[in-house]
């Protein structure tokens, strides 16, 4: 066999003979095996996504209500409220329990939604009573007792709307939400002292606007 036949077949030559590629040789920069992450792949995804469907069972109550006590109306709450969840969905990577649970984490959420939200309604005004007529309307005239207690609710939720929302949200999560002082200012991301102070001032400030209600009924 001459020197340009060897040339002519590359594939391999051992002492001047032909060598063919072995039927199952397989190309060094190909994986034998199937790497541990993509294994374990699968494992992780069902306990993210059963670990988030319990934070929303759990919490869908309180991301209501507190998108109700940072003025977005009734008929908006539902939709905010999912607008929550996807967005802490997308992040829920980013959650970190640093022994505060997980509202302090979502309230940082509900504060952001519930601006756009009122943003948007003082942009497209519909309901001029912020959704208060719709509360009542739901309500069967026998259930006296269920009558009373939305209407102190929407009492209450008139007033905190009096109050600045930096200061209202601080007075929510602590009086309503009974979060602690540290909670709070991981939450807000603000100083301790200043969740003391904000809190101050926010009781005082519900207290006064408490009292123009009343005065305002009797008027009436």
């Amino acid at each position: 066999m001459t020197d340009s036949v060897l040339r002519g077949h590359p594939e391999g030559v051992t002492q001047g003979v032909l060598v063919a590629p072995h039927p199952t040789a397989v190309p060094a920069s190909r994986p034998t095996l199937e790497p541990l992450e993509v294994a374990n792949a699968k494992p992780r995804a069902d306990a993210r996504a059963r670990a988030f469907r319990m934070l929303y069972e759990r919490q869908v109550d309180f991301v209501w209500r507190n998108l109700r006590r940072l003025g977005v109306d009734e008929a908006d709450a539902e939709d905010r409220t999912q607008e929550v969840f996807v967005v802490a969905h997308r992040r829920f990577d980013e959650f970190e329990d640093r022994g505060h649970g997980p509202r302090a984490w979502l309230f940082q959420i509900v504060l952001r939604v519930a601006s756009d939200a009122r943003r948007h309604r003082r942009r497209h005004p519909e309901d001029p009573d912020g959704g208060t007529a719709m509360g009542r309307a739901s309500v069967a005239p026998p259930q006296a007792d269920e009558l009373l207690r939305r209407e102190a609710l929407s009492k209450l939720d008139a007033a905190l709307s009096m109050i600045d929302v930096g200061r209202r949200a601080v007075l929510v999560m602590h009086e309503i939400e009974e979060m602690t002082a540290p909670e709070i200012a991981q939450a807000l991301g603000i100083p301790l002292n200043t969740v003391y102070s904000r809190l101050r001032v926010a009781r005082q400030e519900l207290e006064d606007a408490l009292a123009r209600i009343e005065e305002l009924e009797v008027e009436r």
